[in-house]
């Protein structure tokens, strides 16, 4: 197996039907690489345990459906600092602009005049408390917060993601992973773009954006229609379509998105993990 992925949350905006927002698990040999932390993730990454077992995280755009968990992550993160002893922050991409965006909103909640012990032989309690003590917010202490231009090639351990810019409301990131030959691309939130089909060319999983798919729909997104004409264009293998409105939607959203595709069309509330 050179990739996998693990839906954990599609919905658009907020929870429909208790279904956590944006976040997909990527496993890329061994390393698993988190795109997105929108309402409800942390709670779907750590059903199992209290441990992430992430390796990277890689957000598309600085939308709250995207990021707002990132604070709970960050908590898990300082639980394994305090108890297990962890000192490796874990890497975390974001679009320019995140690291103030983070920062602003980590103020709100008072992080960086939390006081840790400094006279403890425990590594990660020691780590933070001199990060403290420099004056340094113990949220950004957890992460190593990347901050990259849209286009970059990110680098996270043995992986590589590549990122393209799409039609949004807000500067945001496709992505693309490659590994022996098999590809994952996602859209993230974006209005039908011709330059994706280049992007996306011949991916063995395209997952789209298709949120504008009933009556709660709007905004700068893709229909399912659009998804599916994307897919076509793009020659893709498999079509999974996000984001969508509401569960409900499924039907007719992989209707419209059969239209124009051929090949095999996923409804991410309902196909959860995928082997490529």
């Amino acid at each position: 197996m050179s990739l996998a992925l693990k839906v954990l949350g599609s919905s658009g905006g907020y929870p429909v039907r208790g279904l956590p927002c944006s976040g997909y698990l990527v496993t890329a040999d061994q390393e698993n690489i988190l795109l997105d932390c929108g309402p409800g993730i942390a709670t779907a990454l750590l059903a199992d345990g209290r441990h992430c077992g992430l390796d990277g995280v890689v957000i598309s755009h600085l939308h709250p459906d995207h990021v707002l968990d990132l604070v709970p992550l960050a908590y898990a993160l300082l639980a394994e600092w305090l108890v297990d002893g962890r000192t490796a922050p874990l890497p975390l991409c974001i679009p320019q602009g995140g690291l103030q965006f983070l920062q602003r909103f980590s103020d709100l909640f008072g992080h960086r005049n939390w006081q840790f012990p400094s006279d403890v032989d425990e590594p990660g309690k020691r780590a933070l408390a001199a990060s403290v003590q420099e004056q340094h917010d113990w949220l950004l202490t957890v992460f190593d917060v990347r901050e990259y231009a849209i286009g970059d090639t990110l680098r996270l351990g043995a992986n590589q993601i590549e990122t393209h810019a799409v039609d949004h409301n807000a500067p945001t990131a496709a992505m693309r992973i490659e590994k022996n030959g098999a590809s994952i691309v996602y859209s993230a939130d974006a209005c039908f773009d011709p330059t994706l089909v280049g992007f996306a060319a011949s991916a063995d999983l395209f997952l789209v954006d298709a949120h504008m798919s009933g009556p709660l729909a709007g905004g700068a997104h893709m229909s399912p229609a659009e998804a599916g004409r994307l897919a076509a264009l793009a020659g893709v293998r498999e079509l999974v379509l996000c984001h969508l409105a509401a569960p409900e939607d499924g039907p007719s959203a992989r209707a419209a998105a059969a239209q124009h595709f051929s090949g095999a069309i996923h409804l991410a509330f309902e196909t959860r993990e995928y082997r490529l």
